[in-house]
């Protein structure tokens, strides 16, 4: 059977770029100008209208599936250049039925979400504040408390918390303190040490969760240094499959993406450091998925837009977007081509899923130089 595209998918493929793939059978991807004028560096990626279809949600708009027709969501405030808008975090805040998306910031210190407006999506979209705790770069979602509901964990530049939902649709925002010693550019949430608690990893080290994760001691440890422009997320992983979690980060504002490789010797941990691929900057919000579909997760890093308009190093040169498959018995990263030069960037929250439910992971690209949807061409679906 042939695959037939409806004109929608023809325009959407203007101006579009075809990677192709290095080996014969290696993922190829094709990409989708969904907004070529968006500045927001965030996205999400949910059913907003509950047709069954997954929708791409990114600062004052959704997209709508499979068309990409675009509806307005709100206003959002302009601080200083930069839309107000770091993350768009999927979270049914309100236990209505529907998802909601939370938002971390930078510059109005200020963590909010925004409240779905049920089947009436001709309505604006509220916000409703949260707190206002301080610079964040952006935030993840994450279990911290391991009661099975996730959790928001602000990457705070100036502060060190995170804050669980409400548990009812009554309910409120509860906050919790973290180490000060957290404070930073970048973190990331996984199982440092093996004891089924969800640990946080700053740009000095990590945080041992602690029995109790609301109310109890967190302890730190301060067993590395990522740098000052770490990632968000640092990702926690096992790529080497060697029953410990290791930690992988890219330079948000410098050059390279790393692999730390942890090990016991003599009962003590070490962290030994690889470079993943030091040729080019600015991979602020790596992502880990499988992308070639053999069971294990890849690396996915991109280059930020002009972060720091042009002053960061090897800021102005082409954007891109890699791959990275570990080579267990090589002991080593393969770097694969997703898209190089263009318009297509990651700033601050890009997302992996599979858009099109044809069983393979897809990427969403948010950056100020455009919106796009990175459609995997490891299986092609025919189309009803």
């Amino acid at each position: 059977m042939v695959r037939f595209m409806k004109w929608h998918q023809v325009v959407g493929l203007i101006g579009s770029l075809l990677a192709v793939p290095a080996a014969g059978d290696e993922p190829a991807f094709r990409v989708h100008v969904l907004n070529p004028e968006s500045e927001f560096s965030a996205a999400a990626v949910f059913d907003v209208d509950h047709d069954g279809d997954l929708d791409i949600f990114s600062g004052g708009f959704w997209y709508e599936a499979p068309t990409w027709e675009r509806h307005f969501v709100r206003d959002v405030e302009n601080i200083g250049g930069r839309f107000d808008d770091y993350s768009n975090l999927p979270l049914d805040v309100d236990h209505d039925g529907w998802t909601d998306v939370v938002s971390v910031n930078y510059r109005s210190r200020s963590l909010y979400w925004v409240r779905h407006p049920g089947s009436d999506l001709s309505q604006t979209w509220e916000k409703v504040l949260i707190d206002t705790p301080g610079k964040s770069e952006t935030g993840l979602l994450a279990d911290v408390d391991g009661d099975g509901r996730v959790d928001i964990l602000p990457n705070g530049r100036d502060f060190t918390s995170w804050y669980a939902a409400p548990a009812a649709a009554d309910g409120e925002w509860s906050r919790h303190d973290l180490p000060g010693e957290l404070e930073g550019h970048g973190v990331g949430f996984g199982d440092i040490n093996g004891d089924g608690r969800g640990d946080v990893v700053g740009e000095h080290g990590w945080a041992e969760a602690p029995e109790n994760a609301s109310d109890g001691e967190w302890t730190w440890h301060a067993e590395f240094e990522l740098g000052k422009d770490a990632s968000v997320p640092i990702i926690v992983a096992d790529p080497d499959g060697d029953g410990d979690n290791d930690v992988i980060v890219g330079h948000g504002h410098n050059f390279g993406v790393f692999w730390l490789e942890q090990r016991l010797e003599n009962g003590a941990r070490t962290w030994t450091e690889h470079a993943i691929d030091d040729s080019w900057s600015c991979a602020h919000a790596p992502l880990w998925a499988d992308i070639d579909g053999d069971g294990l997760e890849d690396l996915i890093a991109g280059k930020r837009y002009m972060g720091h308009d042009g002053r960061d190093p090897g800021e102005t040169e082409p954007l891109r977007i890699y791959w990275y498959r570990f080579d267990r018995d090589a002991h080593t990263w393969d770097r694969h081509e997703i898209t190089f030069g263009g318009t297509v960037g990651m700033d601050l929250d890009p997302k992996a899923a599979d858009i099109d439910g044809d069983g393979d992971i897809d990427l969403v690209a948010p950056a100020r130089s455009g919106l796009h949807w990175l459609e995997n061409l490891r299986i092609d679906v025919v189309s009803e």
